[in-house]
C-alpha cells in the first residue's frame, strides 16, 4: 500500500483522482487544497507519492517542494501544472521533482504516472533491502576511505558500543553504518530513526514504545525501535535535532542499556549496538546550550568523519558506475558510460549534496535519456554542473584590465582560444594547459563560440 497525496485545489479534480486511486486498491489517498493543509500533513506523516499542484490559494506549490523532500527524499513528487514545458516546470525537475502531468490530462495518464512511481519506489525498497542485508559496500578506493574500512573492521566485532558518523548531507553516513552492522556479523535487526523528521512529542514513544492507556490514543502497546534493534544496531539519523528534553532520557539509556515504555512500570534491558550520525557543527550546539555535552561525550565513544565527495578523488567516477549498475538493473536497461568531457565535469564539480546528489543525477540519466544513447555527454548534465568552473577558469579575464564591454572580452576570449589551439596544432589538451584552464573549460568555451 502506497501514500498518494494529492495537493489540489479544484474539488472536483481533487475528489476524482482521489476516488479512482482508492478503487485501485493500491493507495491510501489524502488530500490537501492549500500549502497550509500540506504543512499540517508533514507535521504528522510523509507520502510515498504526492501529486501537487503549482498554483495553489496560499502561494506557489513549487515553494513546498525543497521541505517535502528534506522530509523524505525518497518521495516522488509529480507536479501538475496547465503551463506545459514552461520554467516551472523545468524548475520543478531540477528541484527534484520527479515528473510532471499537463492539465488539462486524462485519468489513464495519471494513473500510469503514479504507477510509474510506484513501481520505482518498490524498486528502490527492494535494493535498500538487498543493501541492508548483504550488499553494502562503502565504494571508493581513495586513502580517507581505506582508513574508514580499517575502522569499520576493527570496531564492528564489539557489540554495545556508541559511535558517532560526522559528514555532510548525503555523505553516505548510513551507508557507513550499515556496513558497520553487517560486518559484525550479528543477528539482530538494523534499525534506523531520523530524529529530525518525527514531530518531538511523538519521538520518545517511537524510541522507547508504549503501553496501552499510556497516553489518550494508545489503544494497545507498541514496541519502541530500541527493542526492534535488540540485538542488532539503532542508528539515530541527524542526532544534532534531537530535542533536549529527550537527550537526557537518551543519555541514561547509553548508560545502562535498559529503558522504560512510556506508561510503563518495568525495566527492558537490551543489547544493542548505537550508531549516531550528524552533519551539524555539535560543538557548536553545544555552547548555544542546544545540545547536552554528556551526551556528546557518550554517543561519541568511537567518532569517525566521512571525508564529502569532492576530497575523494576519483571515488566520484567509481560510485557513479555503482550507481549505474544498480539503475541499469533497475530498469532493465543497458548501462551508461560517461565521456571524457563528462567525466572532466565530475571530477571539477564541488558536489555539494554529495553522493546523494550522484545518486539522483544518475537515476534521472536513466528517465530522460534515450534508452538507445549509452554515452553521458555535457549536454545532458544540469546546468548548475556545467556553470560551475575551477578558479583557475577566471585567468583569462584578468588578462584584459579596461575592457568593459561584454562583446570585447568574448572577442578577446575567442582570439585567445584560436591562437592557442594553432599553437597546440589543435591538441585541446595542450591548448588548455597553454590557457590556464582546464580542458572541460576549453571545450566549453569552444561551443560558446563554434569553433570546432
Amino acid at each position: 500500500m502506497y501514500k498518494l497525496w494529492i495537493i489540489e485545489d479544484e474539488p472536483g479534480l481533487a475528489q476524482g483522482l482521489k476516488i479512482a486511486f482508492e478503487k485501485e486498491g493500491n493507495y491510501s489517498v489524502s488530500l490537501a487544497s492549500s500549502l497550509g493543509d500540506l504543512k499540517e500533513l508533514l507535521s504528522k506523516e510523509t507520502p510515498d507519492i504526492a501529486l501537487l499542484d503549482i498554483r495553489l490559494p496560499d502561494g506557489n506549490g513549487l515553494d513546498a517542494l525543497p521541505h517535502i523532500l528534506k522530509t523524505s527524499p525518497q518521495v516522488k513528487v509529480i507536479v501538475m501544472t496547465a503551463f506545459g514545458d514552461s520554467a516551472l516546470v523545468v524548475k520543478a525537475i531540477k528541484e527534484g521533482a520527479y515528473n510532471y502531468l499537463d492539465k488539462p490530462f486524462p485519468l489513464e495518464a495519471a494513473r500510469n504516472m503514479v504507477a510509474r512511481a510506484a513501481e520505482n519506489i518498490a524498486l528502490q525498497r527492494a535494493v535498500s533491502q538487498m543493501t541492508a542485508d548483504s550488499s553494502v559496500d562503502l565504494t571508493g578506493s581513495s586513502p580517507p576511505i581505506q582508513q574508514i574500512r580499517g575502522f569499520v573492521e576493527k570496531v564492528s566485532k564489539v557489540s554495545d558500543l556508541n559511535i558517532l558518523i560526522r559528514g555532510e548531507s548525503g555523505s553516505g553516513k548510513e551507508v557507513l553504518a550499515r556496513l558497520i552492522h553487517r560486518t559484525s556479523g550479528c543477528k539482530g535487526n538494523f534499525v534506523a530513526l531520523n530524529c529530525a523528521a518525527i514531530p518531538e512529542n511523538l519521538l520518545e514513544a517511537e524510541l522507547f514504545g508504549y503501553k496501552k492507556g499510556a497516553y489518550t490514543g494508545a489503544v494497545q502497546d507498541k514496541m519502541g525501535l530500541v527493542e526492534l534493534a535488540d540485538g542488532g544496531t539503532l542508528f539515530l539519523d541527524e542526532i544534532g535535532d534531537m530535542p533536549l528534553a529527550l537527550q537526557g532520557k537518551l543519555l541514561r539509556f547509553l548508560d545502562s542499556r535498559s529503558y522504560r515504555p512510556l506508561g510503563g512500570t518495568k525495566e527492558i534491558k537490551v543489547s544493542l549496538r548505537v550508531i549516531s550520525a550528524t552533519c551539524q557543527n555539535i560543538e557548536d550546539k553545544i555552547a548555544k546550550g542546544e545540545f547536552r555535552r554528556d551526551l556528546y561525550y557518550r554517543i561519541a565513544m568511537f567518532p569517525i568523519i566521512i571525508p564529502p565527495l569532492r576530497e575523494r578523488g576519483k571515488d566520484v567516477i567509481e560510485i557513479f558506475y555503482t550507481f549505474v549498475e544498480q539503475y541499469r538493473k533497475s530498469f532493465k536497461r543497458p548501462p551508461l558510460s560517461l565521456t571524457p568531457e563528462a567525466e572532466e565535469v565530475f571530477l571539477d564539480y564541488s558536489w555539494p549534496g554529495n553522493c546523494r546528489e550522484l545518486k539522483n543525477l544518475v537515476e534521472r540519466l536513466f528517465i530522460l535519456k534515450d534508452p538507445e544513447d549509452r554515452l553521458v555527454r555535457l549536454s545532458d548534465l544540469p546546468d548548475r554542473m556545467l556553470e560551475e568552473l575551477p578558479q583557475k577558469d577566471n585567468k583569462i579575464a584578468t588578462q584584459a584590465p579596461g575592457q568593459t564591454l561584454q562583446e570585447k572580452i568574448e572577442s578577446f576570449e575567442r582570439h585567445l582560444i584560436e591562437e592557442a589551439l594553432n599553437k597546440a596544432k589543435n591538441n585541446k589538451t595542450k591548448a588548455a594547459e597553454l590557457l590556464g584552464i582546464s580542458r572541460f573549460a576549453l571545450l566549453r568555451r569552444m561551443q560558446k563560440y563554434g569553433i570546432e
